[in-house]
């Protein structure tokens, strides 16, 4: 039975590979597409997934991490007495705006960490390192926004909001959302840069005690500071997630993508097994007349649509890996877990099953009988 599916599916290539171009096609759509949607989401919450602070207290009206909103930092004395906290510390989030040595203005982001742990405070350095950031005016840039800063080398001054800073490091890797470049320092230093008012901040970090009970700890401090929102970081990260996607539509945007991806996929493959069924029609209706039910008739198609799916995923995901490997960069990241390529690998044998559906109704309805008047 196989054989006969093989030979009838190979018989006209032509057919053959449109097939199995909706199925590549329709993979590696769909993977790049959330890949990339992924990764947008990614560096939505960049500053939430790399801190490594348990809790995050921020103003009750916060909506994401980039956009942080003053807070009292004598406001940290409340949390430091509760059972079960480490330590707690301040946390800017600012924006500036840098001048260029040409002359031209770029908007930064300014954040500032404790000195003392600099949580929170820049990774991935490829110059320098975060003990630099301890010095007078030290502030670290991202070698992908360094165009935007007009190429600077470590040891240049740059000015932000009208103070004089000194870029002492160097990072690759850390880029936002709205692609704004990040200049990490200590927490005094983002506050003058930033011209946050003094005494305030923009957030508390919160690092637990070992074995201390999370939840519980969050609605203490929730109940000591009921102006105050208190988050998880992974929470936190899903806040500053949304945000984005709810603001600027891209969910459905690549959602409406994806979908369109699937549907052209379907009516290729759909297409070409209902073709092919026409070009064998003559087959089928000899197989009938020996005596073959529809279920026969049915595994045939069914075999070939398998043959189709399971070789062109094999082909798709070599793409994917390509695609991952050698395109996805630190402005248009691709994040694609192994678990959404098996779980479109998957869909794309429902889609092919399904399409599968196309040909038999018309085979199903073949006349033995045509056999022997031909």
């Amino acid at each position: 039975m196989y054989s006969f599916a093989f030979k009838t599916l190979t018989s006209n290539r032509g057919k053959l590979l449109t097939g199995l171009a909706g199925v590549i096609f329709s993979l590696v759509l769909v993977n790049v597409q959330g890949g990339l949607y992924l990764g947008l989401m990614r560096k939505a919450s960049l500053l939430v997934d790399h801190c490594h602070a348990d809790l995050w207290v921020a103003h009750r009206m916060i909506e994401n991490v980039d956009f942080g909103r003053d807070i009292p930092e004598i406001w940290i004395n409340r949390i430091r007495g509760l059972p079960g906290v480490e330590r707690v510390e301040p946390y800017i989030v600012g924006k500036g705006t840098a001048t260029r040595p040409d002359g031209g203005m770029e908007d930064v982001w300014v954040v500032g960490s404790d000195p003392a742990s600099m949580l929170g405070s820049a990774w991935g350095f490829v110059a320098g390192n975060a003990g630099d950031l301890h010095r007078e005016y030290g502030v670290s840039f991202d070698e992908v926004d360094a165009p935007k800063l007009g190429n600077p080398r470590i040891g240049d001054w740059l000015e932000v909001n009208g103070q004089r800073t000194r870029l002492v490091a160097r990072t690759r890797g850390i880029t936002g959302f709205v692609t704004m470049p990040y200049l990490f320092t200590t927490l005094e230093t983002a506050r003058r840069m930033a011209h946050t008012p003094p005494e305030y901040c923009s957030f508390f970090l919160v690092k637990a005690q070992a074995g201390a009970d999370l939840p519980r700890l969050q609605t203490a401090i929730r109940d000591r500071l009921p102006e105050t929102r208190v988050q998880t970081p992974r929470e936190f990260a899903r806040l500053s997630q949304d945000y984005w996607t709810n603001r600027t539509g891209i969910g459905i945007s690549f959602g409406a993508s994806t979908a369109l991806g699937l549907l052209v996929g379907l009516m290729m493959v759909g297409q070409s097994l209902y073709a092919l069924a026409l070009d064998h029609q003559s087959d089928f209706a000899t197989l009938k007349a020996l005596g073959a039910e529809d279920q026969h008739v049915v595994s045939i198609i069914f075999l070939q649509s398998l043959t189709i799916a399971a070789s062109g995923s094999l082909v798709g995901l070599a793409i994917i890996a390509a695609i991952r490997r050698f395109w996805s960069s630190p402005l248009a990241p691709v994040e694609i877990p192994p678990e959404l390529m098996a779980a479109t690998v998957v869909v794309i044998f429902v889609i092919c099953t399904a399409a599968s559906l196309l040909p038999y109704l018309r085979i199903r309805r073949i006349d033995p009988a045509t056999v022997l008047q031909g």
